[in-house]
């Protein structure tokens, strides 16, 4: 493959990855505003991050056999095109169940292109694929925190409407670009042996750890604008915060995984986790002291540890398709727990009528994923899935 070639899909690949995440972040900064002019109900509220998050993992569970039977560019598109109609739908959705509709439909269109793109990467990019995966986790925050920075701007251009359905438009962009791109067909999936995943403990630790880490992601997304608004913030000043959040995870997104050179992901995974619990340690205790340095570390740690817990799944499974597989399933039930945690976070607050029960569960559930990471010691890939780690 030409250098020519490599940059398309590299630009094609970053162009998506900016695509999967406005969904989300378009929307928290603007909750006021939407409980107002859609009668928008917490239960409605708490629902739009999580309902996305959960069909993304429900598309990942089910991406082997679809993966073998449609070839990845048309999987591609067809995710995209999902997202688009999905996006530009909210243009004229008038109540919070379409709104919920819509976020239903664009999560699994973001679970298509989520579910194709790491072996599209460990096959083009096999030896670059920790830089390559960083960017495309770089995307992937870049664009969530355009959406949280810009979303507020647009709607008072414009109005609210029109703020969500415009993020359709770069979607656009990016099926414009993904039918110029050429996507190889790749080895035949017979040759290699693929583990069942369903019975491996160590393929459902692993989930279980990319599932808490999104969904701490998640909760930031969904929550921390309307926790700054309640006291006494404007919906533009908790998007910037937000966008301050997620841009400080593009930097962990790229640096992290660069450094992370060695056999052993282990170090890079836990400091990325210690960032987090400070970040969360400072909303809980002292949120107006310090809320955008909070946000920069917890950002930082979150950025880090998404494609980290890519990377280390690949590792336990060096073969492309085999690795894929146990990414799709990682992500599968990862991002259904993931999906809980947003929506487990918005009746904490209405339960407790504060946020301090969020940042506090948060700041628990890091703690725990300190212990977890602790035993992904590389002697133990082949321990946990046999000759199919070999």
């Amino acid at each position: 493959m030409n250098r020519h070639a490599n940059t398309l899909t590299l630009a094609a690949l970053v162009l998506a990855g900016l695509n999967m995440r406005p969904l989300l972040t378009s929307v928290s900064p603007l909750l006021g505003q939407l409980r107002h002019s859609l009668h928008l109900s917490g239960l409605a509220a708490s629902l739009l991050p999580a309902v996305p998050m959960v069909m993304m993992g429900a598309v990942a569970l089910f991406s082997a056999r679809l993966m073998q039977r449609v070839a990845l560019k048309p999987l591609l598109l067809a995710g995209l095109t999902l997202l688009l109609l999905a996006l530009a739908a909210r243009g004229v959705i008038d109540s919070g169940s379409g709104l919920v509709l819509s976020a239903l439909f664009a999560g699994i269109g973001v679970g298509v292109v989520q579910m194709a793109m790491p072996g599209l990467i460990r096959q083009r990019f096999s030896r670059r694929s920790a830089a390559v995966t960083g960017l495309w986790a770089g995307a992937l925050m870049g664009g969530g925190g355009l959406g949280a920075a810009l979303s507020p701007w647009l709607s008072a251009q414009l109005d609210v409407p029109l703020a969500l359905s415009g993020w359709a438009l770069p979607v656009l962009l990016a099926i414009l670009l993904w039918l110029l791109v050429r996507v190889p067909a790749a080895p035949d999936a017979a040759q290699v042996t693929l583990p069942p995943l369903w019975r491996k403990p160590r393929a459902w630790s692993l989930a279980l750890s990319f599932g808490l880490v999104n969904g701490g992601y998640a909760t930031c997304v969904a929550w921390l604008p309307d926790a700054y608004h309640r006291l006494g913030w404007s919906a533009q000043a908790g998007g910037s915060l937000l966008g301050v959040m997620i841009l400080s995870q593009v930097a962990g997104a790229l640096l992290m995984p660069l450094l992370a050179r060695g056999a052993d992901r282990r170090p890079q995974l836990i400091v990325s986790l210690l960032c987090q619990l400070a970040g969360m340690s400072g909303f809980l205790f002292a949120p107006l002291l310090a809320p955008w340095l909070w946000a920069a570390i917890a950002g930082f740690g979150l950025g880090a540890a998404f494609p980290l817990a890519m990377v280390l799944a690949l590792d336990h499974l060096p073969q492309p398709q085999a690795g894929a597989r146990l990414v799709a399933f990682m992500q599968g039930a990862g991002f259904i727990i993931a999906g809980c945690m947003p929506f487990i976070a918005g009746q904490l607050q209405v339960l407790t009528h504060s946020f301090a029960s969020v940042w506090l569960m948060q700041g628990v559930v890091t703690l725990g994923l300190i212990g977890l990471n602790l035993r992904f010691h590389p002697r133990s890939y082949a321990r946990a899935f046999g000759s199919a780690a070999c």
